[in-house]
């Protein structure tokens, strides 16, 4: 990834604007990528899909204006999914809650991937270290 030094984000302020991006990011990964997002998020690295992801610090250079901490998740979303590039951070704690309810919800469509989602629900939060 690369940001220069004249590249401006919007920042997300609020728990709304967040929850809105991250309820866009499920659905626009869908049932096809969940698992493949599960798996990376296990790996503290980032998974998206055109203009909208989520990032983690090790995807960032040192450099890198807008990097989040070691403890977070980059929340992004660039024009023209959002009417301006769009940046917001949530540390694992705050964001844990969210990848589980949407691994519930995505084991009440696919029974089937029950085990293999709550294994990976439990790796990310060993991981993640919460």
């Amino acid at each position: 990834m690369y940001n220069s030094e004249d590249e401006n984000y919007k920042i997300m302020e609020t728990v709304e604007e967040k929850e809105l991006f991250i309820d866009c990011y499920f659905s626009l990964i869908g049932d096809y990528n969940f698992i493949a997002a599960l798996t990376r998020f296990k790996n503290k690295t980032g998974f998206g899909i055109e203009d909208i992801m989520i990032l983690f610090y090790p995807d960032y250079e040192e450099w890198e204006k807008y990097r989040c901490k070691e403890n977070e998740v980059a929340l992004l979303m660039y024009y023209p999914a959002a009417e301006e590039d769009t940046i917001g951070y949530m540390d694992f704690e705050q964001f844990y809650p969210y990848v589980y309810h949407y691994g519930q919800k995505f084991i009440l469509k696919h029974p089937e991937k029950k085990e293999e989602v709550t294994r990976l629900l439990k790796e990310i939060k060993e991981s993640w270290g919460i």
